[in-house]
């Protein structure tokens, strides 16, 4: 097979030929590299680009009730039992928000899916006597779209006297805060509620506060 001057020839070889810039083969190597072969080299393939870690979305909101005016709880509700009732919005929040009309007084709503911290905490007044059969008692809990319980987050108080039938009657007024945090997935859209679960007696709830954050995808 002929050569030109520069090792190269017109048809290819098979001895691991290259092309060269003048568009013939190179097979012998002998030939001084010059600059414009450059495209006779394989490119360099970078190894891929991580990409860059994933942002995640913050979320966050609260409702409250400052006014501190008692409202009376029902005994021995139908479950679920009546919702607890927030007159304002948080100072700040971000994808968590009152929820339209007829939950705009009741519920917080999440407008992306994660996993939130929620915290409850209300005070509740229980009147109790001596003359009274049975104690007063409220139980309540976090409700997702109304019905749906979420477990453990259950809170509640107690209160009984037990002197029968002494005279004259006596009566106790107790007041507490009482309330839970958890840690729950919550879907695109959930709305969230404190509820009464069970209640029995006399009793009325001052000061609610529903605080929803999300800390994770």
């Amino acid at each position: 097979m002929n050569s030109n001057n520069n090792g190269c020839h017109q048809s290819g070889c098979g001895c691991g030929c290259r092309r060269c810039s003048n568009g013939k083969f190179n097979c012998t190597g002998v030939r001084p590299f010059r600059a414009i072969d450059a495209a006779c080299i394989p490119p360099v393939i970078p190894n891929p680009i991580p990409n860059p870690p994933k942002e995640e979305t913050l979320a966050y909101g609260s409702f409250y009730n400052p006014s501190g005016n008692p409202v009376h709880i029902n005994p021995t509700p139908p479950v679920p039992g009546q919702k607890i009732i927030f007159t304002t919005p948080g100072p700040s929040s971000l994808n968590v928000n009152p929820a339209p009309i007829p939950n705009s007084t009741t519920d917080l709503q999440v407008a992306i899916s994660g996993v939130y911290e929620i915290s409850m905490n209300i005070l509740v007044e229980l009147d109790n006597g001596t003359s009274d059969p049975v104690g007063t008692s409220v139980r309540l809990g976090l409700f997702i779209n109304d019905t749906n319980f979420a477990p453990g987050s259950e809170f509640g108080s107690y209160n009984s006297m037990l002197n029968g039938n002494a005279e004259p009657s006596v009566t106790l007024i107790m007041g507490n805060t009482v309330g839970n945090t958890i840690l729950l997935r919550l879907n695109k859209d959930d709305r969230l509620s404190i509820r009464v679960i069970n209640a029995e007696g006399l009793a009325n709830y001052r000061l609610p506060s529903l605080v929803v954050t999300k800390i994770a995808d």
